[in-house]
């Protein structure tokens, strides 16, 4: 199966770029700052914080994979 392609304007793949590099450097280390406080509280099967942190890096690497 064959995707359809997608077409952008200059302005539109320039955001998609910055939205990129965005992702893949501030939203990354803050996420995995986030990840190792959450660690760092202990008991991981009840830590809803640490569960926040995984959901959202697993939205966070899905959109730079579909970026």
């Amino acid at each position: 199966m064959n995707p359809q392609p997608n077409y952008l304007t200059l302005e539109g793949k320039r955001k998609l770029e910055e939205e990129l590099h965005y992702l893949t450097t501030t939203a990354r280390k803050e996420l995995a700052e986030r990840l190792q406080f959450a660690i760092k509280q202990g008991d991981l099967s009840e830590n809803a914080d640490y569960h926040k942190a995984k959901e959202d890096q697993g939205f966070l690497e899905g959109r730079i994979k579909t970026d």
